[in-house]
């Protein structure tokens, strides 16, 4: 993807918010994408906190997802490993960097959860290069273990009584007292790939409807919009990860 200042002003700021501290080291994120890409992480897709002030646009939180080449990351069921970098330039908030997943046949990016992985966060004070450089190894070491846990889910088939508890749980991260309409819909296969019921399967379908929306809620009064808010994106992903992990172990 090609990555605009116009477009995506955080990402390319040259200085901090005037409201962070003296302690406070401004550090561009197109330094910390340099860096990744000479690891070979390569930027795919980006999001940012649409500030109302123009002014703060430039220090807004954004979110980046990188992957390296398909060639040589693991793969299981179209899915790869990604890194999911979160960044401000307005001091409230650490460089983060998570393990993601992105599956093809459903253009989905998930999010794993702190309990699996936990997420690197590098401090704006005291930084160098070789902190980013390690993060990039540590996430090149786990991603072969990520994707077993894939495999894994594969592996665990859900019975009638225990999908619909999985969607019931999954709704309530982003519906107060769903219905049973509702339930249904977040558990409901948008394609022919995602009719299965072993536990990747229906993770996958319901991180896809719960993040996309789309569908009638509360009664069919209202219709679910798509979650565009970076920090509610990633509370829903990761919640509905340690979910599905919840049954793995049981």
């Amino acid at each position: 993807m090609i990555l605009t200042k116009e477009n995506n002003p955080a990402i390319f700021a040259e200085k901090a918010a005037p409201t962070v501290s003296e302690k406070y080291t401004f550090i561009p994120t197109t330094r910390i994408l340099g860096v990744l890409k000479d690891q070979g992480w390569i930027p795919t897709e980006v999001s940012q906190v649409n500030s109302h002030q123009e002014s703060n646009k430039q220090f807004a939180k954004h979110l980046i997802r990188l992957r390296r080449d398909e060639a040589i990351a693991p793969e299981v069921d179209k899915t790869i490993p990604e890194i999911v970098l979160f960044n401000s330039h307005n001091g409230k908030s650490n460089y983060d960097l998570r393990m993601g997943l992105y599956r093809f046949v459903c253009s989905n990016g998930m999010v794993v959860s702190d309990q699996e992985f936990g997420s690197i966060k590098i401090r704006h004070m005291g930084y160098t290069d070789e902190q980013v450089i390690k993060a990039s190894q540590e996430f090149i070491d786990n991603s072969t273990r990520i994707m077993n846990v894939v495999n894994e889910w594969q592996d665990i088939n859900l019975d009638r009584d225990q999908m619909r508890s999985f969607g019931r749980d999954a709704a309530k991260l982003r519906f107060e007292d769903p219905d049973d309409i509702t339930v249904n819909t977040v558990l409901q296969a948008r394609r022919g790939e995602d009719m299965g019921s072993d536990l990747w399967t229906v993770f996958n379908r319901t991180q896809e409807n719960l993040i996309q929306g789309g569908f009638l809620v509360t009664n069919g009064r209202r219709r679910s919009r798509k979650i565009t808010n970076i920090d509610k994106n990633i509370a829903i992903n990761t919640s509905l990860w340690d979910l599905a992990s919840s049954y793995s172990n049981n």
